[in-house]
């Protein structure tokens, strides 16, 4: 093969032939590559184009969820004070009930169970739609603002989610390290304004006072 070669380098002939076959080559290995890479580029583009948009309308839709779950949980309590034994005894009462039921089971079915900052916000769901049933406007008060600022932590979760499978790979140790620190905040708000121990205080026989004195603590948080 050695001496094919050296043979091949002293005949001008030769040169030229075995060049063109080099050159010919690497045109199609240049060819085959940019299919490949092109390929692979624009699989991952439309992965990344449709994840983006089923994530944003998941979050989009999660918001509306918690919107209209907050807002029927007041219309709930407050015309029950209002009217009392009337629209306990109401159709409406049952309508406005089956719709915090439906808002409910549709906020727990687009929850990841086994996500620690959803379980949290189921929690702090289902005491609202408890006060909104049994308890006081204070109580519902105080239940919806801490399930709205649990609510924030789960959205923002799935926007990071979002801008990293848009970043690729590349940029796994930032993603690492930002996780790293919203893992350490997050643990610092269960202590502070998301602390769940505050439902606690609804149904324990603690005063409308007390209540909003709870509510207000959040403000300064």
């Amino acid at each position: 093969m050695w001496a094919w070669w050296v043979g091949t380098l002293q005949d001008p002939t030769r040169v030229g032939v075995v060049a063109a076959w080099f050159t010919g080559g690497a045109a199609i290995v240049g060819v085959v590559i940019s299919a490949v890479v092109s390929t692979i580029v624009s699989r991952r583009s439309v992965y990344i184009n449709a994840v983006t948009v089923e994530r944003s309308k998941w979050i989009e839709t999660l918001r509306v969820t918690i919107s209209k779950f907050s807002a029927a949980a007041d219309r709930v309590v407050t015309l029950r004070q209002a009217q009392a034994v009337e629209y306990l005894k109401s159709v409406e009462w049952a309508t406005d009930t089956q719709e915090l039921h439906r808002l409910m089971s549709d906020l727990t079915l687009r929850l990841n169970p086994t996500e620690h900052e959803a379980l949290n916000l189921l929690m702090a769901a289902k005491k609202l739609d408890a006060a909104a049933r049994l308890h006081s406007s204070a109580a519902v008060i105080l239940a919806d603002e801490i399930m709205v600022r649990h609510a924030q932590w789960v959205l923002k979760a799935e926007w990071e989610r979002v801008k990293q499978e848009a970043a690729g790979r590349l940029q796994a140790p930032k993603f690492w390290f930002r996780g790293w620190r919203r893992r350490r905040a997050y643990k610092k708000f269960l202590l502070g304004a998301g602390a769940l121990e505050r439902l606690d205080a609804i149904g324990a026989g603690k005063s409308d006072i007390d209540l909003t004195l709870l509510r207000s603590e959040l403000d300064g948080l």
